[in-house]
């Protein structure tokens, strides 16, 4: 898909949301990793810290020691405030304890950033009582700068890097483009892990054929709408595969696709008011669920089956099976 070394507006886009939608689910040592593969693309000297045995990793998880910029990341699976004020606490006087003064670089601590993931929810940010917290420490250290590092902070730092870092965390993004034609193979392969994956949701047989280009104008998809034009085109295999196969693996994915949506439509992160994006999430989140992932793929294989997830949504979107179907 990108051959230079640098992506257009719309590819940015694109990978704008499969990152938004990764860190929606990152938390621990998986969003840890996350945000040292960023830094260390975005400075050649940002330096993580590996903990070593009892000494752990004297509460720095990552510095610039040439500015003074130091970083701990606090991402754990279910937020809990006063466990982050305790940690700033903690982790800061036992950093002031190892590496303040000139203890190991002359500089010193002039900044120190507080990595939370606040993953996109319906109100990003940090609890006030965290900026309050951080704030009384600049002063009483002194400190150029002591502050929350968002979700938002390590997005910018992304799209600041070339083509090829980008893919590297997010990725190879998907091309309307390289949407030809689909193997059977894969589409069983994607309908199989649907049907052994995900719980279904009992519906009434629907399959309407409204207006496609209406129905992506409703849902205000703009990322994802080339995606789904470009598959339609392609969803006439989706159609032979299950002529070929008994009506009850059509209405078995058909539930569960539905079922995926109700349920991503319902989390939190993907419904704040305003959010121009919220839709093309949503289709990328359920995208990456129904894509099965193997390591052992190459970047060609594992492209094509992405491309035969996007055809077999497509011909579900079609069907109103998918995003909200427009009102007469």
């Amino acid at each position: 898909m990108i051959e230079n070394k640098q992506m257009n507006n719309a590819e940015k886009a694109l990978a704008r949301i499969l990152f938004q939608n990764m860190l929606a689910k990152s938390m621990g040592d998986e969003f840890e990793g996350i945000f040292t593969k960023i830094m260390s693309y975005s400075s050649a000297d940002f330096y993580p810290v590996k903990p070593q045995g009892p000494q752990g990793d004297w509460k720095n998880d990552g510095h610039e020691p040439n500015a003074g910029r130091y970083y701990q990341v606090y991402a754990p699976e279910s937020f809990d405030e006063a466990k982050a004020i305790k940690k700033i606490e903690d982790d800061f006087s036992g950093l002031i304890k190892k590496w303040g003064d000139g203890k190991v670089y002359p500089v010193g601590i002039k900044e120190f950033y507080f990595v939370i993931n606040d993953a996109y929810r319906i109100k990003p940010g940090a609890y006030p009582t965290t900026y309050a917290k951080l704030e009384l420490l600049r002063q009483k250290y002194m400190l150029d700068v002591c502050r929350p590092f968002l979700a938002k902070d390590l997005e910018d730092k992304l799209m600041n890097l070339s083509a090829d870092q980008i893919i590297a965390v997010v990725g190879f993004p998907p091309d309307p483009a390289d949407i030809e034609t689909i193997r059977f193979d894969l589409i069983s392969e994607i309908i199989g892990h649907i049907i052994e994956n995900f719980a279904p949701q009992s519906l009434e047989s629907n399959l309407s054929n409204p207006q496609f280009e209406k129905k992506i104008t409703f849902n205000n998809l703009k990322v994802a709408a080339k995606l789904l034009r470009s598959a339609d085109y392609r969803s006439g295999s989706i159609e032979e595969y299950f002529s070929a196969n008994s009506n009850f693996a059509r209405q078995d994915v058909r539930d569960k696709l539905h079922a995926m949506y109700c349920d991503i439509r319902g989390a939190h992160q993907y419904i704040d008011e305003g959010d121009a994006t919220a839709e093309d999430r949503m289709f990328f989140w359920i995208l990456d669920q129904i894509t099965p992932g193997n390591k052992n793929l190459s970047q060609r294989q594992q492209k094509e089956i992405q491309e035969a997830a996007i055809v077999i949504l497509a011909y579900f979107f079609e069907a109103c099976d998918i995003f909200e179907e427009p009102k007469c």
